[in-house]
């Protein structure tokens, strides 16, 4: 631990010094790809959305991974290179290092009304208050997790700066109804189809419908059980059954090898694993409002490669079959990475983003599809109020309910998320559809709000002025009067 003397004569010294950022991180650019759905995987997409303002503030920015062993060593040698060094942390706050020998600056996210503010399993680094009372500077998205840590308690100075959007997303051409995208990306159709499961399917049309014990027993679980079922037991159960019929089923088919996009195109992007994503009710809702369009399709982009693909194609196709509805629009999965150029085109072919969740800590892909002109479908709640509204598309209803921290899923409902009010995402599917099949001139108006709302909100050179005002701030304070040291 560094005396409050030598931490003012080191403050002192650094006025004169131009800045460094040493950055900690999650992982590095090679292992992005490989972290792909891993736990904190998408710190790092932020750090890459603000690294460029980094690099304008700062007259050198290093990164770190594993900072609890490399973090004071990297902050050593850029004072020995003649720097002023700071530390700015992309890693939830439990995963965040501190440094004694620089100030300290974080960026969270956090989706949930109430932090954990206690040594919860006999863990300090679980108080949340404890950590950032040792912060120079608190960094957050959206203003919804800023009131949830000044609800907590926190003491430290905290700073909202949206993350900033690619410039590219803003020039991005309108949808137009008649456009048809190819895009080279491997892509899988649920219900997965090859010679000997479509000929399956025939048979099963032709077949007289007496139903197997298997059938009728499924059956009366779904209508006689399940209904009166706690929502928490319903996943539960759910999830299981899916499991168990992904393990037991045949090799995957294999991927097509290239996607055209053509219609009514609705897209999301999500981890599957993630519980906040809530991705039964997207589909459900998806598939029904949708079923007799045989111009509509919806794209989920999953995060997930190798034997973690194939159990998310498990779980999408056996809920598909649980829902036992037949329609005519599609379902697509487009699995693993895509390069920032193929998200633009993505991007490009789609007509809606939609998101479900139950909680956001900003939701980066409905940002940068607002800014290509894609209206949303979403929630209004946790930091997806801060910019959502139905100027810029459509909006569901929710409700709070009792819900657990992801990071301590033992601990018991200590916290809140939102249900989805089902009917109310099924109707504004269905009404978004209507508006891009026969009110264009209602499209193009949400569409162009859209772009220009966020361009105010995220835009680059928002992004770089409220950046570049709280790290001259935090660089102030160090010329000044010592803080407390870490």
């Amino acid at each position: 631990m560094q005396s409050t003397h030598l931490q003012s004569d080191t403050n002192s010294a650094r006025g004169a010094l131009p800045p460094a950022l040493v950055v900690s991180l999650p992982f590095d650019e090679s292992q992005s790809q490989d972290r792909l759905g891993k736990e904190a995987y998408s710190y790092f997409f932020v750090y890459k959305a603000f690294a460029p303002f980094l690099r304008r503030w700062a007259a050198s920015v290093v990164e770190v991974t594993r900072p609890e062993s490399r973090l004071d060593y990297a902050i050593w040698r850029c004072r020995q290179a003649g720097l002023a060094p700071f530390h700015l942390s992309f890693l939830p706050l439990q995963q965040t290092y501190l440094s004694a020998q620089a100030p300290n600056i974080a960026f969270p996210f956090w989706e949930f009304p109430d932090i954990p503010s206690a040594d919860v399993v006999r863990d300090p680094r679980n108080d949340w208050r404890r950590l950032t009372d040792k912060l120079s500077l608190v960094l957050t998205a959206s203003t919804f997790t800023r009131d949830a840590l000044l609800r907590a308690g926190v003491r430290q100075p905290i700073q909202v700066i949206p993350v900033p959007v690619h410039p590219a997303y803003f020039s991005i051409p309108d949808w137009q109804p008649d456009q048809r995208v190819r895009m080279d990306c491997p892509y899988y159709t649920i219900p997965q189809e090859d010679t000997q499961t479509a000929a399956a399917e025939s048979a099963r049309e032709t077949a007289p419908r007496t139903g197997s014990p298997v059938q009728w027993a499924r059956l009366s679980y779904r209508w006689t059980v399940r209904p009166f079922l706690p929502a928490w037991a319903r996943r539960t159960i759910g999830r299981a059954v899916r499991s168990a019929k992904s393990a037991g089923e045949k090799p995957q088919t294999p991927a097509n090898p290239a996607l055209e996009l053509s219609g009514v195109v609705y897209t999301t992007i999500l981890n599957l694993d993630d519980s906040r994503k809530n991705w039964t009710d997207l589909v459900s809702s998806v598939l029904f409002a949708l079923r007799e369009c045989d111009d509509a399709t919806l794209v989920v982009k999953i995060v997930a490669e190798g034997e973690r693909l194939a159990q998310n194609l498990g779980w999408i196709e056996g809920y598909r079959d649980e829902l036992a509805l037949r329609h005519r629009c599609r379902l697509v999965v487009i699995p693993g990475y895509l390069s920032e150029e193929q998200m633009r085109e993505l991007a490009r072919a789609s007509t809606y983003y939609i998101n479900t969740s139950h909680a956001e800590g900003a939701c980066l892909p409905l940002q940068s599809f607002l800014a290509a002109g894609r209206p949303g479908i979403a929630p209004v709640h946790t930091a997806l109020a801060d910019y959502f509204h139905q100027g810029i598309g459509f909006t569901v209803a929710s409700h709070p309910e009792p819900a657990r921290w992801p990071h301590l899923p033992n601990l018991g409902y200590l916290t809140t998320w939102h249900r989805l009010v089902w009917q109310s995402l099924r109707d504004e599917v269905h009404a978004s559809y209507q508006v891009a099949k026969r009110h264009r001139a209602r499209y193009q108006h949400l569409a162009a709000r859209a772009r220009d709302e966020m361009r105010r909100y995220a835009g680059p050179e928002p992004a770089w002025v409220r950046l570049k005002a709280a790290l001259d701030m935090v660089q102030g304070e160090a010329i000044g009067p010592a803080r407390k040291s870490a």
